[in-house]
C-alpha cells in the first residue's frame, strides 16, 4: 500500500509538471517589458518610440522582454521557451504574423530575436548578424541597455521595415567566419533559397496582365473628421502594376485609434476595436505565431 500511495504521488506530480510548466509570465506592455530593470530610462523611452512609430506606420509589432532566468518558467531551452513566449502572447498580426520579439535573459546570459511565421529564412540570416555583431558585443561589455537598443532598432531597419514595405531583405554582410560556414552548406541553402526565389517571384506577379515588378508600398489611412480633425486607424497597404496600371489597397487595423489636428499635432489616442486582441488578454498583442524562426546568442 505504502509503494502504491508513492507511485500515485509521483504520476500525480509528473502530470502536474505540463500545467506548471505553462504558467507563463503576462506582457505588462505591447512594446517595451523590462522584467529585469536592464533599460535605462533614455533607452526605454527610445525603444518605446520605435516601436510604437514602426506599429502605427505599418502594422508590425514589435516586443522588448528582459528576464533574469527561464527556469521559473518551465526550464525548457532557449529556442523552445522564447517560441512558446512568443506565440502566448501572439505578437504581430494574426494574418501576417510579422511581429517579432527580442528576448534578452541575463541571469542565463542568453539572447533570442524570435520572428514571426511569416518571415522568410533570409531573415533569420540577418538576426543572426544583428545578434552577433551588435547585441553580443554591448552585452559581453556589460551594456545591456545599449545592446536591447541598438539590437531593436537594427531589426526594425534591416527585417521588419523592408518586409513590411514589400521590399526583398537585404543580403547580409559577411565576414570570414560566414564564408567559412557558408561554403560547408552552400548546397543545401542554394536549393532553399531557389524555392524562396520562385515564392517571391510569383507573389510580384500582377494578376491581370501577368508580368512581374508589383510595387508596394504602405501609408498611414487618414480619415478627416467633421470637426477638422484627421482619424488614423487604419494602415493602407497598396500593391501597383507599373506596366498595366492594375492596383489594389487593403485597410489593415492598427491597435490605436490616433486623432490629429489640423497642424498635426496629437490630440487624443484610443484602442481600436476593429484590432484583433491577442490571446494572451493583455499588451495589446494581435494574435500573431511563430515557427520558430530567428537567432539566438549566448555570452
Amino acid at each position: 500500500m505504502r509503494r502504491l500511495s508513492a507511485l500515485l504521488v509521483l504520476i500525480l506530480g509528473l502530470l502536474a509538471l505540463p500545467a506548471l510548466a505553462q504558467d507563463l509570465l503576462r506582457p505588462q506592455s505591447g512594446t517595451v517589458n523590462d522584467f529585469a530593470t536592464l533599460l535605462d530610462r533614455q533607452d526605454a523611452q527610445a525603444l518605446e518610440r520605435s516601436l510604437t512609430e514602426l506599429r502605427r506606420t505599418t502594422g508590425v509589432q514589435g516586443t522588448v522582454v528582459t528576464l533574469t532566468d527561464r527556469a521559473r518558467y518551465g526550464g525548457a531551452a532557449l529556442e523552445p521557451f522564447a517560441t512558446r513566449l512568443f506565440n502566448a502572447w501572439g505578437v504581430g498580426d494574426a494574418q501576417r504574423n510579422d511581429g517579432f520579439m527580442l528576448l534578452v535573459l541575463q541571469a542565463d546570459r542568453e539572447a533570442r530575436i524570435e520572428l514571426g511565421a511569416g518571415y522568410p529564412p533570409d531573415a533569420d540570416l540577418l538576426a543572426q548578424q544583428i545578434m552577433r555583431n551588435t547585441m553580443l558585443p554591448a552585452f559581453r561589455r556589460g551594456e545591456y541597455s545599449r545592446g536591447i537598443r541598438e539590437g531593436t532598432q537594427a531589426v526594425i531597419d534591416l527585417i521588419a521595415l523592408p518586409h513590411a514595405q514589400g521590399r526583398p531583405l537585404a543580403p547580409p554582410q559577411s565576414d570570414w567566419r560566414d564564408r567559412l560556414v557558408g561554403a560547408g552548406f552552400f548546397a543545401g541553402f542554394a536549393a532553399i533559397l531557389a524555392g524562396i526565389a520562385r515564392q517571391h517571384w510569383r507573389r510580384r506577379r500582377c494578376p491581370q496582365c501577368g508580368r512581374t515588378g508589383i510595387e508596394t508600398s504602405s501609408a498611414p489611412h487618414q480619415q478627416p473628421q467633421p470637426d477638422g480633425s484627421v482619424l488614423i486607424s487604419d494602415n493602407a497597404l497598396t500593391r501597383r502594376c507599373p506596366h498595366c496600371g492594375w492596383s489594389e489597397t487593403r485597410l489593415r487595423p492598427l491597435g490605436q485609434r490616433s486623432f490629429y489636428g489640423p497642424a498635426g499635432e496629437l490630440l487624443r489616442q484610443e484602442r481600436n476595436p476593429q484590432y484583433r486582441a491577442g490571446p494572451s488578454g493583455g499588451g495589446g498583442f494581435g494574435g500573431g505565431s511563430s515557427r520558430g524562426g530567428g537567432a539566438s546568442g549566448r555570452w
